[in-house]
């Protein structure tokens, strides 16, 4: 790329005359008489891709300028102190030699030797670029998105610069609105808040920007140039991590920027860590909560919270059990069986629980599991829970995020099946996997409506997918809208290939009526090593998977294994036909 420099010299001939010189060294020039109209050209700089300037050469008048003094003001401040300078003077007054020589990265140059303007460029310019060498681009930070607030068009752009330079994704704002609509559409790990705004002041928009519910995990720097003690305790005050100033150095603040980077990536590790041990604590133990030595509640999954009908959890973490749970605290369990108690709720409410609570070693921690309510199936075929009592007519759904419908008396077949692969599964030589997938209306506004809206429709649903295996109990209608499939399989990748397929047969169905049409979706749980699990923790870990794959869209099955979705392709006439 050309470098451009920019010239302001009143004399229209030594204009002239260094306009053609600069030029035939190489550099592009843009020449003006006017300190002002300089003044702006170096502000509006940046709003250009490749119009900033390498070097000003500065004809320094003979009298005093107001417009010339505005201009040297500019160049003294922390923004422009890097941009090389050579000044260009016909008398070499004392006031001139000071202030270059009080300046970084200036020059002074007599007219009458303005050939040596060569040798001046390239030591200033080659000492620039040096400095830059020292901020080696980096293209290992594009997982940061930072935002810059600032109302300086200048300091915006001059930090995108800096900061796109070491590989960062970096959006701009002017405003107080435009931050906050930056924000609240996207993710924004750093923002880089100017103190002093048009309409607000940074740390008022950082505590604006961290307790809005939309912007998410942000972390909030000040930037100003002020060092001053109350701007800094406002700033830190307010949740900023860091107040930091605009004349420091760019490696100085590249390395506050790094140090926050390396938060911000520690922080979501950890926080997919928490999701990680959620999913594994709850499909391993289900729905517990943790005390710790003082019986003061210190973890409560979201299982748990689903158990308790909770939605939040600091509503619960950091109270007293002996104050919220039954009187004088969750009692131990007597031979590994779940007792029964009324929970006092942080509401006021109570619940009735089952549970299980036993000491941690060592950590003087304890944790109390519970059982879960038994799903309402036909008699005899699921054990029921120890010390439950058996009931003579289905219960009313259990307390669960994905709350089973009454399972129909028809699918008694189907349990009977999955039971038997539970305890002989493992000696078989092909594999097994329990597919359920839930299959409602769509409509036209986007609701889901029950199949049986439609009877002809659910009939045709029913016979289609009933047919799909000839093995008696293998597929089974266990609610009005969820199926069951227990497929055999060879080879682990086959499973997925059948429960696409069959995803598609039941999409692939014509309908009569155009205002409507099928939504799929499915969870995928392979059943072998499965043998210790009871049939109902099972179902209700599936159910779970199949509300989980309905949230995400419609005709999706979550392979629960592997903790990822896959997608059903139905297979259009026209694809068919490529």
């Amino acid at each position: 790329m050309t470098k451009r420099l920019l010239l302001v010299e009143p004399s229209a001939t030594m204009r002239y005359v260094l306009d053609k010189h600069a030029q035939s060294l190489g550099f592009a020039v843009d020449a003006t008489e006017s300190f002002s109209a300089a003044v702006d050209s170096l502000e509006k700089q940046y709003q250009q891709f490749g119009t900033e300037y390498c070097g000003l050469l500065l004809g320094w008048p003979i009298t005093e300028q107001e417009d010339a003094t505005s201009l040297a003001q500019l160049l003294e401040q922390p923004s422009y102190r890097d941009l090389p300078v050579v000044v260009m003077s016909t008398d070499m007054r004392a006031e001139t030699r000071a202030w270059a020589a009080s300046r970084e990265n200036t020059g002074l140059l007599s007219w009458k030797e303005y050939q040596g303007l060569e040798a001046q460029l390239q030591k200033l310019i080659e000492a620039d670029a040096d400095d830059t060498a020292a901020l080696p681009s980096s293209d290992d930070n594009s997982d940061i998105h930072l935002l810059i607030v600032d109302d300086s068009a200048t300091i915006r752009y001059s930090l995108r610069d800096l900061f796109q330079l070491q590989g960062y994704r970096v959006s701009l704002a002017a405003t107080q609105v435009e931050a906050m609509q930056l924000a609240t559409t996207d993710r924004v790990d750093i923002a880089i808040l100017d103190y002093y705004l048009t309409e607000t002041t940074g740390d008022l928009l950082c505590r604006d920007l961290m307790m809005h519910s939309a912007v998410g995990n942000i972390v909030c720097t000040v930037l100003t140039g002020t060092y001053s003690d109350h701007i800094i305790k406002r700033s830190l005050r307010a949740g900023a991590v860091e107040c930091m100033f605009k004349n420091e150095s760019s490696e100085l603040l590249l390395s506050r920027i790094g140090a926050i980077s390396r938060f911000v990536r520690q922080r979501r590790r950890l926080q997919s860590e928490h999701r990680l041990l959620e999913e594994v604590i709850e499909t391993v133990a289900g729905a517990v909560l943790i005390l710790d030595a003082e019986l003061q509640i210190s973890y409560i999954n979201a299982a748990g919270l689903q158990e308790l009908q909770l939605k939040r959890r600091d509503s619960l973490v950091g109270q007293a059990g002996s104050a919220l749970l039954e009187k004088g605290g969750p009692q131990a369990s007597e031979d590994g069986q779940p007792r029964s108690a009324r929970w006092k709720l942080p509401d006021g409410k109570s619940v009735d629980v089952d549970y299980e609570h036993v000491g941690i070693a060592s950590s003087g921690h304890s944790l109390i599991r519970f059982a879960r309510t038994a799903i309402p199936i036909v008699a005899g075929a699921v054990a029921a829970r120890p010390g439950a009592q058996p009931a003579a007519t289905p219960a009313s759904p259990p307390v669960s995020s994905v709350e089973p419908q009454k399972l129909r008396p028809a699918s008694a077949a189907f349990m009977q099946q999955m039971r038997w692969y539970l305890s002989k599964g493992a000696a078989l030589s092909e594999r097994t996997s329990l597919m359920i997938m839930d299959v409602q209306l769509l409509d036209r506004h986007g609701e889901l409506r029950p199949l049986s809206d439609l009877p002809s429709l659910q009939q045709r649903v029913e016979s289609v997918l009933q047919g799909i295996y000839k093995r008696p109990g293998h597929v089974g209608l266990l609610t009005d809208t969820r199926f069951g499939f227990l497929l055999r399989h060879k080879e682990e990748s086959h499973v997925y290939l059948l429960a696409r397929k069959i995803m598609q047969l039941c999409l692939e169905l014509e309908l009569s009526q155009e205002d409507v049409s099928l939504s799929c979706a499915g969870s995928l749980l392979s059943l072998m090593d499965k043998q210790g699990h009871s049939l109902e923790t099972l179902l209700l870990h599936v159910f779970k998977g199949v509300e989980l794959a309905r949230s995400r869209g419609s005709s999706q099955i979550l392979l629960m294994d592997l903790r990822r979705m896959l997608n059903a392709y139905p297979v259009t006439e026209s694809a068919a036909g490529q």
